[in-house]
């Protein structure tokens, strides 16, 4: 769907998102993911595959997965063509990959037209699909939502800068995506699981320059399993990282 839409860095999201075609025998209604055998296996798969051990690594890591493979093409598409897709989990199948890792998104429909921007363009998906996702993972593997929650809105954040970077969407659309980031609420009083993911910090490369180090506000816990450690952008870092930082004047 819009292939053309993804270049660069976010080619590898084209393929993605597909409408449901006569002949899939394979998609999974997205629903009985969340069911606790179906769930269990599939994480199962995916440490056979890749060797996370502990359990919140392991599903930290799941998570990333699925939420870069459904939240970047997503933001990519919303943005770019003003379109709502139909993103409720109820509504949506998916096929995975040997490893347990989503490989389609499906989708009942191609979306409609629509001119919301912001919060009232992704609300929907943050309540009716990544709500349910990430409460049923974070209560099967015990620990904090706000993880799972802070890794989709890494990938949020990072469409968005994309986007703008390549130019392919409005300055209307960007700027109705990073004010909703900038909101510490939902339009209904919730607390915002998108609100300021990362954090912009300068520090000093190899020949003294300044460069922007981009840094996620909460950790991935991926560095629990010591084969992982940690990310390039883990906030672990941030005194390693400040103490390469220029001196202030």
């Amino acid at each position: 769907m819009h292939d053309a839409l993804f270049n660069e860095r976010l080619a590898r999201f084209a393929p993605v998102l597909t409408r449901r075609r006569e002949g899939m025998d394979t998609v999974m209604p997205l629903r009985r993911l969340l069911e606790g055998n179906v769930l269990e296996g599939v994480l199962k798969r995916f440490s056979e595959h890749h060797g996370p051990s502990e359990r919140r690594a392991l599903a930290t890591q799941w998570s990333k997965h699925y939420l870069s493979q459904l939240i970047i093409p997503v933001t990519v598409i919303e943005l770019c063509r003003d379109v709502h897709l139909p993103t409720n989990l109820d509504e949506m199948g998916v096929i995975l990959a040997e490893d347990g890792t989503p490989e389609r998104f499906v989708l009942p429909h191609e979306g409609t037209i629509s001119l919301d921007n912001g919060c009232a363009r992704f609300c929907p998906l943050i309540a009716r699909h990544l709500t349910p996702l990430i409460d049923t993972l974070a209560r099967r593997v015990h620990f904090s939502p706000r993880v799972l929650w802070s890794n989709a809105a890494v990938y949020f954040e990072f469409a968005v800068n994309e986007l703008d970077r390549q130019g392919l969407a409005s300055p209307f659309e960007i700027n109705g995506a990073r004010a909703m980031m900038a909101l510490r609420q939902l339009p209904d009083r919730q607390r915002n699981p998108f609100y300021r993911p990362v954090d912009y910090i300068d520090v000093a490369d190899d020949d003294g320059a300044t460069e922007p180090w981009r840094c996620r506000r909460v950790c991935c816990l991926r560095y629990l399993d010591d084969a992982l450690g940690l990310c390039g952008n883990c906030p672990r870092l941030k005194t390693t990282r400040a103490d390469d930082q220029p001196a202030q004047a």
